[in-house]
């Protein structure tokens, strides 16, 4: 288990930054190499691949830091994170993309912040200012013209309540996150999580071996990217980034993902953004300067 947990230096602090922009730029590039995949195998077999390259990432990593185990009074929790961050969410956002359209699904997703924040201002965990709820509202907006759904109105359908449900499992992930890692380390949690996760949606997948055979040596390129990075280093990293930085600032953050996201679609499928979606990015990082600049608690 980890030490007492000490104020977090200047250079820790930067450090935690880095490693957040990082997370922002490789879940906006996930979207890109799903998209590039999701066509040569199920949505259930991609999301079962890529956490089982992800699980065995971990396992060296796990052999490597001495083979840690929880105790056992943490099993609950640690068996609920891999349940909702990884299980219950992808078999949301994978069922639920069947039936929504893609400007809806955004805007769901968005609203976990939103949830995350509230509930640290409910709980009195988090002391949310004015200007913080004002840029994650400013940014929530952003979302909204990059997504099209004020243009196009939101889709309503069995596939949204899936797509919101996977929102409150995002949710739920990061306070179990937050409250884990206040006593291991970041990377035995997520280690943990995403083996149970994995073991989650092994029943949600059909011909593992020949939805395998069936990917392109491009398409292996991007499955092994996803797992690797967005997965399993991201993960890593977002835990540390939550134990480490105010969850307020952390998450308003998040909006930017779906900016990153608009802008590798444009360099590498060729997908040119509406100019909507240009004004909601500038909206979305308008909204995400606030947070960051003025939301922050002074005491």
């Amino acid at each position: 288990m980890n030490e007492p947990a000490q104020p977090p230096t200047a250079r820790t602090l930067r450090w935690a930054y880095v490693a957040m922009a990082f997370n922002l730029v490789a879940w906006g590039m996930s979207w890109v190499n799903v998209r590039a995949i999701v066509h040569q195998v199920g949505a259930g077999e991609l999301g079962t691949l890529r956490y089982l390259i992800a699980s065995t990432v971990m396992l060296g990593v796990w052999f490597f830091r001495g083979r840690p185990l929880p105790a056992a009074r943490d099993l609950p929790v640690i068996a609920l994170l891999g349940l909702f961050g990884f299980t219950l969410y992808n078999l949301g956002i994978n069922f639920g993309e069947r039936t929504v359209d893609a400007g809806t699904g955004s805007m769901l997703i968005s609203c976990v912040p939103i949830l995350v924040v509230l509930y640290g201002a409910l709980s009195g965990s988090e002391k949310v200012t004015p200007y913080a709820w004002l840029g994650i509202l400013t940014s929530m907006v952003g979302v909204a013209f990059t997504s099209g759904v004020l243009e196009n109105g939101v889709t309503l359908n069995e596939g949204t309540v899936m797509i919101f449900g996977a929102a409150l499992c995002a949710a739920i992930q990061t306070l179990l996150s937050k409250h884990l890692t206040r006593r291991y380390a970041a990377i035995d949690v997520t280690t943990w999580a995403i083996w149970l996760g994995t073991l989650g949606l092994l029943p949600f997948s059909h011909d593992l071996l020949g939805a395998a055979g069936k990917l392109s040596a491009t398409g292996w390129g991007h499955l092994v990217f996803l797992g690797v990075v967005p997965a399993a280093l991201c993960y890593t990293l977002w835990a540390w980034v939550l134990q480490t930085l105010p969850m307020t600032l952390v998450m308003g953050s998040v909006y930017v993902i779906p900016l990153f996201s608009v802008v590798f679609s444009w360099a590498i499928l060729g997908e040119h953004p509406p100019a909507a979606a240009v004004t909601g990015g500038l909206l979305t990082l308008a909204g995400v300067a606030i947070v960051q600049r003025l939301g922050r608690t002074r005491g």
